[in-house]
């Protein structure tokens, strides 16, 4: 299974397909989207990698998680992989961690599409701040993927998610400011159901220059429209180094 040094992390990732990059960044607490690399393996090489805690790749517990942290270590796997720029498709953390690339490294990001990720912590509904704030990492059972998955084993699960926790709780925390310095083609998808208000992800829309907005009728979190992000991907503006 392929990983490399990032960071202090042994990171995994898998690759499929070949075209364009377009890297597949999945959600917190999750892992590889696999039922999403078929959408775009006809046209993209997807580079899909498992952050810090996720998936295939252990958890760091010196290192406290934090959104910029997962973005860095996602650049330097770009690195190492010498690949100069690509396609950005993240969901919920792994949008924020897209949104994060494009403020900070702009000239890796050739288009960015993000589902169900937010720029601040208020852009979640109030049950949503409430949840993250107050829910006990202990008394959630641990997912299947988690279990199957995980180098550090499922007893682990409770230690990752009250690390999460105090991410989720806090962050993102992006200004408006850094929004505008977006330069890549932004799509920014919401179910009319989901985590993320739509007052928010207007106000993202609006900020970010250019950007487009896809709400989804009857449809809540991590909801992909493959038909509508395709369309946006294959729209004239995508460059490669």
């Amino acid at each position: 299974m392929p990983h490399v040094a990032v960071t202090g992390l042994d990171m995994y990732y898998e690759i499929h397909g070949d075209g364009l990059p377009l890297l597949l960044l999945h959600g917190g607490s999750s892992s590889i989207p696999e039922k999403w690399i078929p959408f775009f393996t006809p046209q993209f090489q997807v580079i899909a990698p498992e952050q810090m805690g996720h998936g295939r790749t252990a958890d760091l517990v010196d290192r406290p998680f934090h959104y910029h942290d997962m973005a860095e270590d996602t650049v330097e796997l770009m690195r190492q992989l010498g690949i100069e720029s690509a396609v950005v498709v993240g969901y919920s953390d792994g949008g924020i961690i897209g949104l994060d690339m494009a403020i900070h490294h702009p000239e890796r990001v050739t288009k960015l599409a993000v589902t169900g990720a937010n720029a601040r912590f208020e852009g979640y509904t109030t049950e949503n701040q409430e949840l993250a704030r107050s829910f006990d990492p202990l008394s959630q059972p641990v997912s299947d993927g988690y279990a199957q998955l995980s180098p550090d084993g499922a007893e682990h699960w409770p230690v990752v998610l009250g690390r999460l926790k105090t991410m989720w709780a806090a962050e993102p925390s992006f200004p408006n400011e850094e929004l505008q310095r977006i330069r890549a083609p932004t799509l920014l998808v919401i179910g009319d159901r989901d985590i993320v208000t739509p007052e928010h992800a207007v106000e993202m829309f609006r900020t970010i220059p250019g950007a487009q907005l896809c709400v989804v009728p009857n449809a809540g979190h991590g909801t992909m429209p493959q038909e509508a992000v395709l369309r946006f991907l294959q729209e004239e503006g995508i460059s490669a180094k």
